[in-house]
């Protein structure tokens, strides 16, 4: 293999790098390969954190202090160097010079080497990232034909690091998408293009580990009745479907779909769950659901509501909002949750009559006259739509 083709095939592993980072001693390898180096330390500068992104070549102790070297002291020689140059050390200081540096008594030395090339890849106020290869110890210095095969590598290095810091970003916000839905205080299950469910968040989890209207598995999102499995999975073809813009020329069609509907029956005296199926468009890895070497690009959301579930309202919020006092919360969240007068007095062991008076109080405070127009007002003033961190 000649040097043009070691040269692509540096540029082929550097961008497989970026994708996965696990292989950049492998694009390292091929860089070294290409330039007739025997070895190389990629070390990057962020902020308070440092750290050696990839060595080939050279011990792990002597890549952290090359690395220690480079974010404590670092030589005025490559200070000066222009990112994305990569310059042979014999072209800043002299070899008497630099058998007499730290660099090279600290790390170059200790590593059996000598002859080296620096190259800033990176170099902000805030992120800095520099590639060092170097020659052992008796081997000729690097010619110009060797800075001119780094030449052609280091822009793809560059890109390659720009991307994977994008990646980097773009996982940390999908992240915390699905770190919100896995909090909803209904269930969400996003599903992909074959209507295999890709993520589930803790309600959904819970809903259908009851076996009751819901069921999930690795490859189906169906429902206990088969006829209504059929309704739900042809309601989630039809999102799906939604994503072809051919079928209609018209993109905007796909922005402006409503959502459909559908109800998944429950035993007596449980009442159905209600199913809302929409188009939905997200990047998300393999998890529990999802298997690798397939595509889990989500394609549609399902979002399931209990029209029985008990509501999920906050004393403290009805305390800021409307004023009350700890106990008339505490009663106002008890008619919420369908306990009568009576029964909400029995639970906060107060008599009927003081129960009256606080809700003549809370009648009040909160400008309703009858019990029903009051606990209206509650649902639609402090439904959590998410739940704590301990599921409550």
């Amino acid at each position: 293999m000649g040097r043009v083709d070691d040269i692509h095939a540096a540029v082929r592993l550097v961008y497989q790098a970026a994708l996965h980072p696990g292989e950049w001693h492998a694009a390292l390898d091929s860089v070294v390969n290409a330039i007739g180096a025997h070895k190389a330390v990629l070390n990057g500068v962020t902020g308070d954190a440092v750290g050696v992104v990839a060595s080939t070549g050279i011990e792990l102790s002597s890549a952290l202090r090359l690395h220690h070297e480079f974010a404590s002291r670092m030589p005025d020689w490559i200070s000066a160097i222009p990112a994305g140059t990569p310059l042979r050390q014999s072209s800043a200081i002299s070899d008497a010079d630099f058998r007499r540096s730290d660099l090279y008594n600290e790390v170059v030395r200790p590593a059996g080497g000598f002859y080296g090339i620096v190259t800033p890849l990176v170099r902000t106020p805030v992120r800095q990232v520099y590639l060092s290869c170097g020659r052992e110890l008796g081997a000729a210095d690097f010619d110009n034909d060797d800075v001119d095969a780094l030449n052609l590598v280091v822009p793809h290095l560059i890109n390659s690091l720009e991307v994977g810091k994008r990646l980097v970003r773009a996982d940390a916000n999908v992240k915390s998408v699905f770190d919100l839905l896995d909090r909803a205080s209904v269930g969400v299950i996003l599903f992909d293009a074959a209507l295999c469910p890709v993520f589930v968040n803790r309600r959904a989890e819970a809903l259908a580990s009851s076996g009751d209207g819901l069921v999930l598995s690795k490859r189906t999102v169906a429902a206990t009745k088969h006829a209504e499995t059929l309704l739900l999975q042809k309601a989630m073809a039809g999102s799906v479907g939604l994503h072809d813009i051919k079928r209609n020329g018209r993109e905007s069609a796909i922005q402006q779909a409503a959502p459909t509907r559908c109800y998944l029956s429950r035993d007596p005296p449980r009442l159905p769950l209600v199913v809302r199926i929409m188009p939905f468009d997200l990047h998300q890895r393999s998890g529990a659901y999802g298997d690798a070497g397939e595509s889990n690009t989500t394609r549609g959301a399902l979002f399931l509501t209990e029209a029985d579930r008990a509501p999920n309202v906050d004393a403290d919020v009805l305390v800021e909002t409307f004023r009350l006092t700890r106990r008339e919360a505490q009663l106002a969240v008890l008619l919420a949750n369908g306990y009568c007068l009576e029964e909400a007095a029995t639970k906060l062991t107060i008599g009927l009559g003081t129960a009256r008076g606080y809700l003549k109080q809370i009648l009040g405070k909160t400008f309703t006259h009858r019990q029903a127009e009051l606990v209206a007002l509650i649902l639609r003033s402090s439904l959590q739509a998410f739940e704590s961190a301990d599921g409550r």
